[in-house]
């Protein structure tokens, strides 16, 4: 049986074709509410049965004990966010409900692997030291990413024409205290955040420059691979391998770092030091020199946290360094998305990279 939200959309839809049918000029005139009554309605060939299922009910296949109902919708949940808080593209701190389609789901041939190749576990760089974090991936196509502040988690995750997820990875780094510690750390802090918008060595190696480097301390750095628009992959199963991968590093100070493996600052610039400290003070003021295409940096602002006294947008940071490349990342994503769109007179996003390659402290 067909459900009645469906058997409405269809008999309007019906309706609409048949009114279509009797005069060539129809669709060319029709209404706003004409051609939105078609366009949300779900096709009929879209339809899940599955959505109506507890997966409770007797005979049902993988039934065990102890699991839960599904919740269950014979409209496959498409008003499910109504009245609700709408996500709407926009990251909500506050929460929001979105009823974007979760998209296609690779094969099992497909599915996303990856890991950390630099740091190692335990490896031991040294503060202020500008590192590099390299994760080498299988199966996910690289370099797609969308407007995270107008376009977030709004359209469904997508494959590329040899069934790979479109997307690309982030990496974020966290300070745990120590390589044994049980307290999981904060997820709305983090010494180092990077959105890897590039498809590296184009077969799945992806790297981010830890520009001065980071505080001694104790570490976790974790990759975070998403879709294009910023949701976390799907695969195809629930029984496998993790997606993501993490490891702990340590960052010690120069005077205990003498003995430790040299590689362990991989690609590191050991001049690269007068931004790498951690202030204490919280009245730093630092400026970013940049061009103006796509607009202006963000401004780096006194956060009033003398740990991390440094805020772009609201994110902190323990060191100007990485404050200036977070505000010389978002300049070049505002960039490359007014390039995409067609408004910069030409520019393209290589005129971004360009620029982002000059974009630095003042």
């Amino acid at each position: 049986m067909i459900p009645s939200v469906f058997l409405i959309c269809l008999l309007g839809s019906a309706g609409l074709i048949e009114g279509a049918a009797l005069s060539p000029y129809s669709q060319k005139y029709s209404t706003p509410l004409e051609r939105r009554a078609d366009s949300t309605c779900l096709a009929n060939n879209a339809i899940q049965t599955a959505s109506s299922s507890t997966g409770q009910e007797p005979g049902s296949d993988g039934l065990q004990a102890g699991q839960a109902k599904s919740a269950t919708d014979d409209a496959n949940f498409i008003n499910f966010c109504s009245g609700q808080t709408l996500t709407n593209g926009q990251q909500k701190k506050g929460g929001s409900c979105n009823g974007i389609v979760m998209g296609k789901i690779p094969s099992s041939n497909n599915m996303i692997s990856a890991m950390i190749t630099n740091p190692q576990p335990g490896d031991k760089i040294t503060a202020g030291n500008t590192f590099t974090i390299s994760v080498q991936t299988t199966n996910l196509k690289a370099g797609s990413f969308t407007n995270a502040q107008s376009t977030y988690y709004s359209a469904p995750q997508d494959l590329d024409s040899s069934g790979n997820i479109i997307g690309h990875c982030h990496v974020t780094v966290q300070e745990i205290g120590s390589l044994t510690s049980t307290t999981p750390p904060d997820p709305s802090t983090f010494a180092f955040f990077k959105g890897i918008n590039d498809d590296g060595n184009g077969k799945g190696l992806l790297s981010a420059t830890v520009t001065g480097g980071l505080p001694a301390g104790v570490y976790r750095v974790c990759t975070m691979i998403s879709s294009s628009n910023h949701q976390p992959v799907l695969m195809p199963v629930a029984q496998r391998g993790a997606q993501d991968d993490c490891t702990k590093f340590e960052v010690v100070s120069s005077s205990s770092s003498s003995g430790s493996n040299g590689s362990n600052t991989n690609n590191s610039n050991n001049s690269n030091t007068s931004n790498g400290s951690s202030s204490s003070s919280t009245n730093s003021k630092v400026t970013v020199q940049s061009g103006s295409l796509g607009g202006a940096p963000p401004t780096i602002q006194d956060s009033g946290n003398p740990s991390r006294p440094f805020s772009v947008n609201g994110n902190t940071f323990v060191n100007s360094a990485a404050a200036v490349q977070r505000a010389c990342d978002i300049q070049f994503n505002q960039c490359a998305d007014a390039a995409n769109a067609g408004k910069l007179g030409g520019k393209t996003v290589n005129d971004c990279q360009i620029q982002k390659n000059g974009c630095k402290a003042a």
